[in-house]
């Protein structure tokens, strides 16, 4: 009985994190849930494409494995650096805009499309190893710059509100956003893409040989 009850009170206060973590990061989540969404259609849309669209992106995929396998460790990393802080830069100016939510929310769903169509393009592309190359090479770097991206979008909806509302309102309950905080949390996110690239680059240049896609 002791145990029951010990094992019960476990449940609820694990019960109880998870709905307070929730609660707090429900922007993040939902982003979340717009990037996986960008991933799923993304793949489906590419099994749906004619024979030479299919073709080309294949094509496509083919020589930027090989691009990436003939590139240097830097090159790589400027590479995957690259198209990451894109994102967050994006984000980061459109979040002085009181009405650019639209596209803060959008571009996780974006990013998830582009993954989506990379994923697919390389299983058809190269059937037998494609999952040792993405689990190695592409998910880390994913998973860790998107978080990041996710993070950067919610603080850019926040700002865009904030300037909102202060064109709504004065004084001092308007509702601005503190600019201390978002510069903060942008250089904390635009860190850890540069982290995760350099992850991706020293990965792919130590173990390029380890997953054959051919």
């Amino acid at each position: 009985m002791v145990r029951s009850s010990g094992g019960g009170a476990r449940r609820r206060y694990y019960a109880r994190y998870l709905s307070h973590y929730t609660k707090k990061n429900y922007a993040v989540i939902g982003l979340g849930c717009l990037f996986l969404t960008g991933v799923l259609l993304g793949a489906v849309l590419l099994g749906y494409a004619g024979g030479e669209t299919l073709e080309f992106l294949t094509g496509l995929t083919e020589g930027y494995v090989e691009r990436r396998q003939a590139q240097s460790v830097m090159e790589n990393f400027a590479s995957s650096c690259t198209s990451s802080l894109l994102f967050v830069g994006i984000l980061f100016m459109s979040g002085f805009s009181a009405i650019a939510q639209p596209v803060e929310i959008a571009l996780p769903f974006f990013r998830g499309l582009g993954y989506g169509f990379s994923i697919a393009s390389l299983y058809a592309a190269y059937s037998s190893g494609t999952t040792g190359f993405v689990c190695l090479y592409l998910m880390p770097n994913m998973a860790i710059s998107t978080i990041a991206i996710l993070f950067c979008a919610r603080e850019a909806v926040r700002m865009s509100n904030g300037f909102y509302r202060a064109l709504r309102m004065t004084g001092p309950d308007s509702g601005m956003y503190s600019l201390r905080i978002y510069g903060a949390r942008f250089f904390v996110g635009a860190f850890a893409c540069v982290l995760s690239a350099l992850l991706e680059s020293f990965t792919f240049y130590s173990f390029a040989n380890l997953v054959v896609l051919r």
